[in-house]
């Protein structure tokens, strides 16, 4: 074989492999993007269970013993889905924006077991629904 056919068939054989591994790392890539998706899913279809709900009201009565009546300063709440995300205990954060002002929130930590169901909530209070909380009292 000569020099110039070795070249031309060792240039050809390293843009094989180099296609090879961009296909192996764009299909990487698609695989990790749908297990985040799947994750995601997953956190979703577990905030909103009935359990779900009447842990966060549990967890936001504790913040707000008037939590949903006249005189409490938590109203409503929702789940910001966009910030939950899976943390490395396996578990997963999110907030919970109150009466829709996103200045007022609750930064959950959401408690699984293994059978994926919620067993409790922890986190702390945005500075803001803080200082409501303490003009309330």
């Amino acid at each position: 074989m000569t020099k110039q056919k070795f070249l031309n068939l060792s240039i050809l054989s390293l843009l094989v492999l180099a296609l090879l591994g961009g296909c192996s790392i764009l299909g990487g890539k698609k695989a990790m993007e749908a297990k985040r998706e799947a994750e995601k899913q997953e956190m979703i279809e577990i905030v909103e269970s009935e359990e779900a709900k009447v842990i966060i009201e549990k967890t936001l009565k504790n913040t707000d013993s008037n939590a949903f009546q006249e005189n409490g300063v938590i109203q409503s709440y929702e789940i910001d889905y966009s910030t939950l995300e899976v943390i490395p205990t396996g578990n997963f954060q999110g907030r919970i924006v109150v009466n829709d002002d996103e200045n007022l929130y609750f930064s959950a930590i959401f408690s699984i077991d293994s059978n994926h169901k919620l067993l409790s909530i922890s986190g702390g209070v945005s500075k803001a629904l803080l200082e409501k909380l303490r003009e309330a009292q």
